[in-house]
C-alpha cells in the first residue's frame, strides 16, 4: 500500500531505534550538560569525558557564564544530567545560577559536584541547602602517614577498605577491594542532619584538614604566640570527603570534595605505597569514578515498580471492596536496571529478603514480609505476594510497600480499598459462642411447659377427688 519507500524508512527508523535503546545505559537519559570553570582545563580530564561518552551519553560543555546555558525551556529539561566543576565562581549565568539548577533537580536533574579547596561563597551557600558545611577556605585534606612518595601531603591516599562506605548499590565489590584512591587538593565538609545524605567516602584515621603549608619549629612557635596558627580544623572520620544524596523523586546528586582526582594523572596510573615501600599499584581513582558516576547518572541502583494487584484468595479480579475476615493476596513485581556485560541496558528482576507489605488505615493493621512468588517471577521482573486475613474493622484501607534502602531508588506505592462488615444476610444464622445463651432459654421454654403441664394434670386430679368425697 505504502510501496518499497516507505518500508526502507520503516526500516531504517527501526534500526536507528534499536541502535539508540542499545546505546542508551541510563535510566533517565544519557544528554550531559559538563559547566567548566575558567581554572579547569577540559583537556587535563579527557579520559573521564572519554569514559562517559564510551557509555552512551552525549556531553556538552559550556562556561558557568554562557549565557546560552539553560537546563530547561518551556517546562521541558533539556539535559538529563549535570557535572558542575565551578568551584571557585562567584557569579553564574541566569540559566544557571544555584536557583534555577536546584528548580531543574526537582524536575529531575541528576547532578555531580566536582569540588576544589577553593569555594567560592555563593557555592558555600548552595550547598547549605543540602546541609553541607565545608571546611574553611584554602584548608585542604592532608595526610602525611598516607600518600605516595614524592608527592605532597595533600596528595593523599584513601584506601577502599578503611575509607569508603560498603554500599553495594553505590559501589561495586572489585572497587571497594582495589588500589588506592588518590584525593589531591580536596577540601571536606561535615554532614548534618539530612536524612538522604549519604557518606560515600571518609578521610583515614592519620587524616586532617588545614593549611597546606610546611613552617619548621621557629615559625610554628611565633605564629602560635601570635595567634596566627589554628590547630587542624577536623581529623579523622570526621572529614567527608564524597557524598551522595537520593530524594524522595529519586534524584541523585553527588560531592566530591577533590575534582582532581578525575584528572589524568590519576586515572588508572601506578602510585607507590607509603606502606609496604617501594611497591606501586594501580589507583583506584578510575574504578571510583565510573562508580559513582553510573550510580548518580541512574545506571545502576535504580528499581521500579511494574506492577501491584490485590485480591481475594482463589479469585484473580481485583476489587474495590472487601469484608472483613476476607483472606486477601497481594502482590507487587519489581524490576532493576542492570548494564549487561556487552555494553547495553536492560530492565531484570529485583530479589531482596526485606521486603514488607503495611495494610494500614491511618495506623498498620497489619505489616507482614512479602516473599518471591516463583510461578510469577521471570527474568524481566520478579513477583512478590503475600496472602493475609483482612482485620475485623471496616474503613478505607490501604495496601502500602515503601521500600527505603541506601543505594537502591526508594519505593513507595499504595493501592487503595475499602473493608466492609457483613452484610445482615450473610451473618451465620447460629453462632457458637452464643450456645449457652440458646441451651437456657430453650431449657427455661422447656421447664416452664413441663410445669404447666404438671400443674394441669395435678389440678385436674384434685378436682376430681373433691366431687367423689362430696
Amino acid at each position: 500500500m505504502y510501496g518499497p519507500k516507505w518500508s526502507s524508512l520503516s526500516a531504517l527508523f527501526t534500526l536507528v531505534s534499536s541502535l539508540s535503546s542499545v546505546n542508551a545505559r541510563s535510566a533517565t537519559g544519557d544528554r550531559v550538560l559538563v559547566v567548566l570553570e575558567p581554572k579547569v582545563v577540559k583537556e587535563d580530564y579527557s579520559k573521564f569525558w572519554s569514559s562517559l561518552e564510551k557509555r552512551g551519553f552525549e556531553l556538552t560543555f559550556k562556561g558557568p557564564k554562557d549565557e546560552s546555558a539553560v537546563l530547561q525551556r518551556y517546562g521541558e529539561a533539556l539535559y538529563d544530567h549535570l557535572i558542575m566543576f565551578t568551584p571557585s565562581v562567584k557569579s553564574y549565568a541566569n540559566g544557571l545560577s544555584p536557583k534555577e539548577v536546584i528548580s531543574a533537580q526537582f524536575a529531575g536533574l541528576n547532578t555531580l559536584y566536582l569540588l576544589s579547596s577553593n569555594i567560592s561563597e555563593i557555592n558555600r551557600d548552595t550547598f547549605r541547602e543540602y546541609d553541607l558545611e565545608f571546611a574553611e577556605r584554602d584548608y585542604t585534606y592532608l595526610d602525611a602517614f598516607s600518600h605516595s612518595p614524592g608527592s605532597s601531603l595533600a596528595a593523599p591516599l584513601l584506601y577502599p577498605q578503611s575509607s569508603l562506605i560498603k554500599s553495594g548499590a553505590v559501589l561495586s565489590a572489585s572497587t571497594l577491594t582495589g588500589g588506592p584512591i588518590v584525593f589531591p587538593g580536596s577540601t571536606s565538609f561535615t554532614l548534618g542532619q539530612n536524612p538522604f545524605l549519604v557518606e560515600v567516602a571518609h578521610g583515614s584515621k592519620t587524616g586532617y584538614v588545614g593549611e597546606n603549608r610546611l613552617v619548621d619549629a621557629d615559625e610554628a612557635e611565633v605564629e602560635a604566640g601570635l595567634g596566627k596558627r589554628d590547630a587542624a580544623s577536623t581529623t579523622g572520620k570526621k572529614a567527608g570527603l564524597v557524598a551522595a544524596m537520593q530524594t524522595r523523586d529519586n534524584v541523585r546528586i553527588g560531592f566530591v570534595a577533590s575534582g582532581s582526582m578525575f584528572s589524568d594523572e590519576w586515572w588508572g596510573t601506578e602510585v607507590e605505597l607509603s606502606s609496604p615501600k617501594n611497591v606501586a599499584v594501580p589507583s583506584g581513582n578510575a574504578a571510583f569514578a565510573e562508580d559513582l558516576t553510573k550510580w548518580i547518572f541512574q545506571e545502576t541502583g535504580v528499581v521500579k515498580v511494574i506492577s501491584t494487584t490485590h485480591h481475594r484468595k482463589g479469585e484473580l479480579e481485583q476489587r474495590e471492596s472487601y469484608r472483613i475476615k476476607d483472606d486477601l493476596t497481594f502482590s507487587i513485581s519489581l524490576a532493576e536496571h542492570v548494564t549487561l556485560p556487552d555494553g547495553t541496558s536492560s530492565w531484570q528482576g529485583f530479589e531482596t529478603p526485606d521486603l514488607q507489605l503495611e495494610f494500614t488505615m491511618l495506623d498498620p493493621h497489619i505489616r507482614t514480609s512479602l516473599s518471591v512468588d516463583p510461578a510469577r517471577s521471570d527474568s524481566k521482573q520478579t513477583t512478590y505476594s503475600k496472602t493475609f486475613k483482612a482485620p475485623d474493622r471496616h474503613g478505607v484501607f490501604k495496601f502500602v510497600v515503601e521500600y527505603w534502602r541506601s543505594g537502591y531508588s526508594y519505593i513507595s506505592t499504595s493501592d487503595t480499598a475499602s473493608v466492609v462488615p457483613f452484610r445482615h444476610d450473610e451473618y451465620p444464622r447460629f453462632i457458637l459462642g452464643a450456645w449457652p445463651f440458646y441451651s437456657s432459654a430453650i431449657s427455661m421454654s422447656a421447664a416452664f411447659l413441663l410445669f404447666c403441664g404438671l400443674w394441669v394434670a395435678v389440678g385436674e386430679g384434685d378436682r376430681k377427688g373433691k366431687k367423689k368425697a362430696e
